[in-house]
């Protein structure tokens, strides 16, 4: 078991241990004592497991600090707590945190232990999400209003938070204050809300802050109604009437963010095989992992406008069984799905089959092949030509619809076996020399072109350049496109 996860168990055993001694504790300072131990204790466990031990020394040399001059100087408690919480969201010692997470061999983060072979799908499934919220990232680009009024909130809510944790500890470690436990969980409750809401502020935008939001005001709605309402048996049962309404919202919103998903793809029509061809365009940087290497083939004999119609379903299916629609082919009256599934996966290949069937209420051809050098992937779109070209052009539109209408760094990255080829390659393009990614008796170059940004333009300079790949036997590995 790993560093992190041995953690995490150790941070639920306290936390659970500490509410069930806390609640039987009668002597109220002693309580307030656990109780502040056990929270201090918490959140260390969770910077560890969240962020690594950089951010833990550190957080650990400001609670000290912290702490002292508290003991000092307890009759500027607010202010010293206020001066903290400044120092903490600035953390002046980020570069000594920096150089301890450079020397120390980390752990992985407890999400990926979590995730097993299945990471590939998780990070792909982040960028369908990064894809789904582009027009508010879209914003950030043409909207000066809206970024600076996304970061100013999302500083001030970082500070309110940090500032209201740093102030529950010092009442907790307060003996002349009153405590009452019910005000210390709704205190705590506020507080991990307010850091959810700023992490989705800051990563997300203001409507998936929203969404989060609805559901988390049922809780403190239900409690307040508890204790609020007289006789306490209505109160309870009016509480549980809110809690029952707020968990079928959140499974709304849960469902409801699942389906917030997009099929990305490059579009070109395939002249060797005269067939419409959308590549997913999000697969690329996981085509080769060989734990998703058993690739199938649903070929299903129906229209174009049919399969549109269920497609949307087809890719919110694949989505909850984790496996890679990496294209689809259409020609007249036929659409080929071509998927990577898990090497574990194979009862989901019969279930999808299923799916499709009695969703177009058609028998269904399938091919499922072993393939963990996905050579197929690599002859059917990878490495063709039109694909390449149709990555290109699509990168290219998302600077536009970025409003960034310059022109374009094309940089693609290609296999030599020999120099001589490199040096010919050299004098016609910017030529660089990847030597941390050769392979023996293979040579790895990276060409950049700067191109005006207009579709024609850029599909002729990557034909050219790909004419001479050809031409001095270079193999195609990557294209990317910046600016």
């Amino acid at each position: 078991m790993k560093k992190r996860l041995i953690v995490l168990v150790l941070a639920i055993i306290i936390f659970l241990t500490s509410i069930f001694f806390g609640l039987l504790i009668k002597e109220e300072i002693y309580r307030r004592i656990l109780l502040a131990i056990s929270l201090i204790t918490i959140t260390y466990f969770s910077i560890y497991i969240f962020f690594g031990t950089g951010k833990l020394v550190t957080s650990l040399i400001y609670g000290m600090i912290l702490a002292l001059m508290l003991s000092f100087l307890s009759q500027y408690d607010i202010e010293l707590i206020f001066i903290t919480t400044f120092i903490l969201f600035l953390n002046p010692l980020h570069k000594f945190e920096d150089f301890i997470d450079e020397r120390l061999d980390e752990d992985k983060s407890i999400i990926e232990y979590l995730r097993g072979t299945y990471v590939s799908y998780y990070k792909y499934r982040k960028d369908l999400k990064e894809h789904y919220h582009l027009p508010q990232v879209r914003k950030t680009f043409t909207k000066p209003g809206y970024l600076m009024a996304r970061r100013a909130l999302t500083v001030i809510m970082a500070m309110v938070a940090i500032f209201l944790l740093l102030r529950e500890v010092n009442n907790l470690m307060n003996l002349i204050k009153n405590f009452r436990i019910e005000l210390f969980f709704a205190s705590s409750y506020s507080i991990i809300i307010l850091l959810s809401l700023t992490v989705i502020l800051y990563r997300k935008g203001f409507q998936s802050m929203t969404n989060f939001l609805t559901v988390s005001v049922f809780p403190p709605f239900a409690y307040s109604a508890y204790l609020a309402i007289n006789p306490p048996l209505l109160g309870l049962i009016i509480g549980l009437v809110i809690m029952a309404a707020g968990i079928a919202v959140g499974f709304m919103q849960y469902f409801a963010f699942r389906s917030r998903i997009v099929y990305e793809y490059y579009y070109y029509f395939d002249q060797e095989r005269l067939v419409s061809v959308y590549a997913n365009a999000l697969f690329e940087p996981y085509v080769y992992d060989e734990n998703f290497r058993l690739t199938t083939v649903y070929t299903i004999n129906v229209d174009e406008i049919t399969f549109n119609k269920n497609f949307q379903n087809i890719v919110l299916y694949a989505d909850w069984h984790k496996f890679f629609i990496t294209a689809y082919t259409v020609t007249n009256g036929q659409v080929v799905i071509y998927t990577d599934f898990h090497y574990k996966d194979e009862n989901k290949i019969i279930k999808f089959k299923h799916f499709l069937e009695s969703a177009f209420e058609i028998n269904i051809n399938t091919k499922m092949t072993e393939d963990s050098t996905k050579g197929l992937y690599e002859e059917l779109f990878f490495h063709q030509n039109d694909y390449i070209i149709a990555r290109t052009l699509y990168l290219a539109n998302i600077l536009k619809q970025l409003e960034i209408k310059s022109s374009v760094i094309v940089s693609l990255t290609a296999y030599f076996e020999s120099l001589d080829n490199v040096e010919a390659m050299s004098e016609k393009y910017l030529t660089t020399r990847l030597p941390n990614l050769d392979i023996e008796g293979i040579y790895t170059v990276k060409f950049d072109l700067r191109i005006v940004n207009t579709e024609y333009i850029i599909e002729n300079k990557i034909r050219e350049l790909l004419l001479d790949l050809l031409i001095n036997r270079g193999s195609y590995v990557r294209v990317k496109v910046f600016y």
